[in-house]
C-alpha cells in the first residue's frame, strides 16, 4: 500500500514539473506614461515569466509614419526577470519587448508638440512650434481668456511658415511672426488643434502671457 502511494505521488510531482516546465514563456511591457511633451522621456519596464536574470530583451519601436520597427536597445533583465529603459518619443510611438521569438503586447505612447508664444511688442508676436517632425504650413490658433465667458476664445488662425532645425535631431521648430490686436494686460496664448497636429502629434497648447 505504501509502495503505491508513493508511487502514486512521485508520478503526481513529475506530472506536476512537467507541466511547469511546458508553460509558455511571456513577457510584459508597461509605459511610465502614455502621452508626454516632446523632447520628454518615458521609461518602459516589464518583467520575463521565467524570472531569470541577466535575459536579453529587445526593444523595438513603430514610430508615426512607419510601418518598420526599428531596434532601440538590447537590455538585461535584473532580478527576478524584471527590466527597464528610458526611451524619448520624437513621434507618437509604438513600443514592444521581445525575447527570443516571444514578443510582448505593444505600448502606444502620443506626443504633444512644444508651443511657445513670445511677445515682440505690443500688438506683436512670434509662435514657435517644436517637436520630431515639421509642421510646417500647419495652422495655430492665437486665443485670449475671456473673463465674461471663462472660457478660452480665437483671435487669429496663424499658419506656420518658416522651418528651421532644432539643436538636436531630429527636432524642428517651426514658427511665425504676426500681429493681433487685443486689449492691454489679457492674458494669450497658442493652441493647436488635434486635427492640425495629427496623424503624429496631439493637440497642445503654449505658455500663457499677457497682451
Amino acid at each position: 500500500m505504501l509502495k503505491i502511494l508513493a508511487t502514486t505521488l512521485t508520478a503526481g510531482a513529475a506530472l506536476a514539473a512537467a507541466a511547469t516546465a511546458a508553460a509558455p514563456v511571456t513577457v510584459t511591457l508597461a509605459a511610465s506614461a502614455t502621452v508626454v511633451s516632446y523632447g520628454k522621456p518615458v521609461t518602459l519596464s516589464g518583467a520575463l515569466s521565467t524570472k531569470r536574470a541577466n535575459q536579453p530583451i529587445a526593444i523595438e519601436a513603430t514610430e508615426c509614419g512607419s510601418t518598420k520597427a526599428v531596434k532601440l536597445a538590447t537590455i538585461r533583465t535584473a532580478a527576478n526577470g524584471v527590466f527597464s529603459t528610458p526611451v524619448t518619443p520624437a513621434a507618437a510611438t509604438t513600443y514592444q519587448a521581445t525575447f527570443k521569438n516571444v514578443k510582448s503586447p505593444t505600448v502606444a505612447v502620443a506626443v504633444k508638440p512644444v508651443l511657445k508664444l513670445t511677445k515682440l511688442a505690443r500688438g506683436s508676436y512670434t509662435a514657435k512650434v517644436t517637436a520630431g517632425k515639421t509642421l510646417k504650413g500647419k495652422a495655430v490658433l492665437f486665443q485670449r481668456y475671456s473673463t465674461l465667458r471663462k472660457r478660452w476664445v480665437q483671435v487669429k488662425r496663424v499658419v506656420l511658415t518658416t522651418e528651421a532645425a532644432g539643436p538636436t535631431k531630429p527636432t524642428v521648430i517651426d514658427s511665425a511672426s504676426f500681429r493681433a490686436k487685443v486689449a492691454l494686460r489679457i492674458r494669450v496664448r497658442l493652441l493647436i488643434s488635434t486635427v492640425q497636429a495629427a496623424p503624429c502629434y496631439l493637440s497642445a497648447t503654449s505658455n500663457v502671457v499677457r497682451a
